[in-house]
Formats: structure tokens, sequence, C-alpha cells
């Protein structure tokens, strides 16, 4: 079977990636005329002044991200990728709601992407963000032993960047770069290198490092404590969308010409 390339009303500007409807829900509320595309629940497309974006949701980590965008990528001709979510941080000095860009990229235990074109993270720049060194964990950062492991990690193969880490980043990064796109990744502080999370949260991830959100709700039962700090934490990833969707917007606005350097034209 001959798979069809996009059509003529898939083709957009940029294409926004995101783990969470947490995430996105602010910039939902931006983008004008959202809807989903033919035939396709999982992506959506509207418009932010003048330029068509396509917003896809993936599911948390490594496994739905890299599955979801290469999918998303496939069914959206876009000229450049941007993704945006929550991230903890690494480097003591990053405070919570903090905005940062990506200029590397990294598993934990495996490959590296380096900074995004000089034109995106310009525009990124402009909307406020700092330069950091992004890595991708297996399983979230959860104690601040994790926290500083990786923030000597990233020291190590990024000097010089303030770090922070999340889950899907790096394949974010693969699927772009798979595809030969310029990409830029956003990424707001949700808690700080000296705060830790609640262990339960890993005790629920699957084999994928998503989490299975019906055990979550089955154990909270029996350790009803740890509610409180888990509703604080969606607190935080929903002001923290509140500053990822300012500064989205602000980058596919100013952008600009590289847009069209994107694709050659």
């Amino acid at each position: 079977m001959i798979e069809r390339g996009p059509a003529a009303e898939d083709v957009v500007d940029a294409l926004v990636l995101a783990a969470l409807p947490d995430e996105v829900h602010e910039l939902r509320a931006m983008l004008v005329d959202l809807r989903p595309l033919a035939g396709e629940g999982a992506v959506q497309r509207g418009r932010w002044r003048g330029r068509d974006v396509a917003l896809a949701l993936t599911g948390d980590g490594d496994r739905n991200a890299r599955v979801r965008a290469a999918a998303a990528l496939r069914r959206v001709r876009a000229r450049v990728v941007i993704a945006i979510g929550v991230a903890g941080a690494l480097s003591p000095e990053l405070a919570k709601g903090e905005l940062l860009v990506a200029h590397r990229v990294m598993r934990e235990n495996g490959n590296a992407w380096q900074a995004p074109p000089p034109w995106l993270a310009g525009a990124a720049q402009l909307a406020g963000a700092r330069p950091a060194a992004l890595i991708s964990a297996p399983r979230l950062a959860a104690t601040v032993a994790d926290k500083e492991r990786l923030r000597s990690l990233a020291a190590e193969r990024a000097p010089g960047l303030m770090a922070a880490v999340d889950l899907e980043s790096a394949a974010f990064a693969a699927a772009a770069a798979a595809r030969g796109l310029p990409w830029l990744i956003l990424r707001a502080i949700s808690d700080t290198a000296v705060e830790e999370l609640p262990p339960l949260l890993n005790r629920c991830l699957d084999e994928g490092g998503a989490i299975r959100r019906r055990l979550l709700a089955a154990r909270l039962f029996s350790q009803p404590s740890t509610l409180p700090q888990l509703l604080q934490l969606r607190q935080r990833v929903r002001a923290c969308a509140a500053v990822l969707a300012i500064a989205t917007t602000a980058v596919i606005e100013n952008a600009g010409t590289g847009y069209a350097a994107a694709v050659g034209a």
C-alpha cells in the first residue's frame, strides 16, 4: 500500500508537541479556529496571527512521545517543530515557573542533539527563555540526590549551561531531526532542584515511562497524604502552561523569515 503524503491543508508553519493536556490548555485558548484535522483526533489545527499551527498531544514518557510525535509528523508537513512542557530544575538557581530554551538535549544514557537554528533560538530568547541543557530520563527525578546526580552529568556533557530534567525532550528532538526539520524545545520549571516529588509517582510508571493513572488513583486511597502535593504540582503545571503559551506564540510570531529558510523556499 502506498502511503499518501500530507494534503495541502496539512501544511503548517509550526507543529507544537506536548505530552499532557495541562501543559497546553492556555495555548489552546489562544489559538484561533482550533479544530481536529480530518480523520485525526490526536492532531488539531489552528492559527496564530497569520501563522498556521498544528498541535499534537503525545502522552507522557519516552515511548509515547517517540511513537506519537513520529505519527504527528507523518500526518502534518511542518516547517518547524516546537515542543513544550514542564521540567524539573537541576541547577539550583532555577526558580519555579522559569522559562528555558534547550541549547542541548540529551538522553541520560545515550544520544544528544545540538542547539536549534540561531533564528529559532533567537526568537525564543526574545520571549524571555534562558539557554539550558535538558536531560531526558527514563524515570522522574524524584529526589534531591537524583537531581544532583543528573546535574553533575549535565555539567560534564554540556558545560556552562543551566540544566533541567524531563521525560520526553529527547524523543521530540529525535523525531524532528529524523525528518530533517528545525526544532525548538521550551520548558518551564515545575519543581526546583531542592524539591522532592512523591515516590508514588515513580512506582506508578509503566515500562515506557508514562504514569499509569488508574493505578495512581487506586494507590492514593491507601496513601491519601500524597494527594495535596499532587494537587499542588498540577497547579504549578497549569501556571507553567501560561508561561509556555505566551512564549510559544511569541516564537511563532517572531521567527519571521526563518520559516521560509526552514523549507528552502
